[in-house]
């Protein structure tokens, strides 16, 4: 189990190389437009933030200066303003004082409005105005008008205990609470209403000072934007030019993989593309090169066909002639002896050699008969290791100094083949390789899985070999180089191959030996070769 993972591993790691070297192209095609969309935008981002850098270095010697005399300005502003605060605080203060230490004040009017003018600075800017708490009513103003008080005054002026000076609007006031016997009874309410033109310079010098506190924060806030277009910009032009690159490198990725099965001798396959341009007129063109080699391969197949039956047609004429030829002497013999002392001894001596003669006849006759007639493969799943364990199991019993070796790859996926035709090859090519070392020698079975995902079996011989002219005749119908041999056997291997989409090559060398390669493809999924 541990050797199967192993293998899928290796398999999948394997098969992931070959893919990421077919994105290499898509990946450039994609770095090209990536390259050509971002670069110029980044280049225009930085620009503008440079200028702006710039006119920011230009301006920063003059907004340093306005900002010190903003905030010196404002400083005095604030100044004047707790000045003022203070004064109506004190005012407010000091007539609660006297209030609470002459209670009996209140009870005149004249002796009140006294107290009041004896402390109140001689300033018609500053107003006052005594709440009674008790009875909610106002006991003495100062002013005609008193609109300028708002309810959130004249009611922090109830509820207050104690002394305060604040600032609403253009309205500066103080209030102080008067006591009597521990209870609160008065509230004086000290005010003073601001000039409108200094309010509202207070007001711009504040949105100035904030506008000028937050520039920094705002020129990080605009860096971050820049930064963030950037990024959103190289995502979006990294799917664009993916996009795009897809488009143009699929149909080529496409084509590749059909010039890999054209490479296989699929035939049959063509490349099927969504394009109007001129990868669309590459694929038609491919896909019509395709055609024609395959009509090209059918008339050459008939062609070869037609030849190698002229072939079989004169061998099967010359062999007939040369079993024929002794027949025609024993028929002969048995004429001219007719009647002589000698006729029963020539007559057996001539039935012995006819009755050969008609046999190897019939023979050969049932050989080629055969070879005309081989069934279809009626494939089966079955495992290449088991069929030639099968029939090396056959030949157990060989003399000391012929060797067989079996070097087997494991964990080979399954094969869609005729088994019994399989293992038919493997026989033909043992006896074989056996009849090519008659001194003695070693044959080598071997298999192993090819990255095409093609099961590679060889067998392998250290005999006599074969010259150039035979290994190129070696699978034609009735070609032999042996005494008694029919020369079908490997016409008949060549073609069980052929019925199988295989692949069957020759290499050898005359003195040293041969290796003979077939090439099967797999044709079970992993889920059925699991079952």
């Amino acid at each position: 189990m541990l050797k199967y993972i192993t293998s899928n591993i290796k398999h999948n790691i394997i098969r992931g190389m070959i893919i990421m070297q077919i994105s290499k192209f898509q990946l450039k095609i994609t770095l090209i437009f990536l390259i050509v969309l971002i670069v110029p935008a980044t280049i225009s981002i930085f620009l503008t933030q440079y200028i702006l850098t710039i006119e920011k270095r230009t301006g920063i010697d003059v907004d340093k200066k306005v900002e010190e005399v903003l905030l010196e300005t404002s400083s005095i502003a604030y100044d004047i303003i707790d000045k003022e605060k203070e004064e109506c605080k004190s005012i407010a203060q000091a007539i609660s004082e006297e209030i609470s230490y002459n209670i009996n004040v209140l009870q005149s009017k004249d002796k009140l409005r006294q107290l009041i003018k004896d402390i109140m600075p001689m300033d018609h800017h500053i107003d006052l105005v005594i709440f009674d708490v008790v009875n909610d009513t106002v006991i003495f103003t100062s002013s005609t008008d008193d609109s300028s008080l708002s309810s959130d005054i004249t009611q922090k002026a109830k509820s207050l205990q104690g002394i305060i000076s604040e600032q609403e609007g253009e309205i500066i006031y103080g209030i102080a609470s008067v006591s009597n016997n521990n209870k609160h009874i008065l509230s004086v309410i000290i005010y003073k209403k601001l000039e409108q033109g200094l309010v509202t310079s207070i007001m711009d010098l504040k949105n100035l000072l904030g506008f000028y506190a937050y520039k920094e924060e705002y020129e990080k806030i605009s860096w971050i934007i820049m930064f963030a277009l950037v990024i959103a910009l190289a995502v979006l032009g990294t799917l664009l030019s993916t996009i795009l690159a897809r488009s143009v490198t699929k149909p080529i990725l496409d084509l590749v993989s059909g010039t890999k099965e054209i490479a296989k001798g699929n035939l049959d396959y063509r490349v099927q593309v969504n394009a109007k341009d001129e990868i669309a007129t590459l694929v038609e063109s491919f896909n019509l090169m395709t055609s024609q080699l395959k009509a090209s391969r059918e008339r050459l197949m008939i062609t070869e066909r037609l030849s190698a039956w002229r072939d079989v047609a004169r061998q099967i004429a010359h062999e007939i002639k040369n079993l024929l030829s002794p027949i025609q002497l024993s028929m002969y013999r048995l004429k001219k002896n007719l009647g002589s002392d000698r006729y029963n001894e020539i007559f057996e001596q001539s039935y012995e050699s006819i009755t050969n003669e008609v046999e190897n006849l019939k023979n050969m006759i049932t050989e080629f008969s055969n070879f005309a007639r081989m069934p279809k493969p009626r494939t089966r799943p079955a495992h290449i290791n088991k069929i030639i364990d099968d029939a090396i199991s056959l030949y157990t019993g060989l003399p000391d100094n012929i060797k067989i070796q079996k070097n087997l790859a494991e964990n080979l996926p399954q094969l869609m083949v005729d088994a019994d035709q399989i293992r038919q090859v493997l026989h033909n090519l043992i006896s074989n390789a056996i009849d090519a070392m008659p001194e003695g020698g070693q044959l080598i079975l071997s298999t192993k899985l090819d990255e095409d995902g093609y099961i590679v079996m060889q067998v392998k011989d250290n005999g006599c070999g074969m010259s150039e002219e035979v290994r190129q005749k070696i699978f034609t119908p009735y070609f032999t180089t042996k005494e008694k041999g029919t020369g079908l056997g490997m016409s008949i291997v060549a073609q069980t191959i052929e019925e199988h989409e295989g692949i069957i090559s020759i290499e050898s060398i005359q003195g040293v030996g041969t290796i003979i390669t077939i090439r099967l493809k797999s044709g079970i999924t992993e889920k059925e070769n699991e079952i």
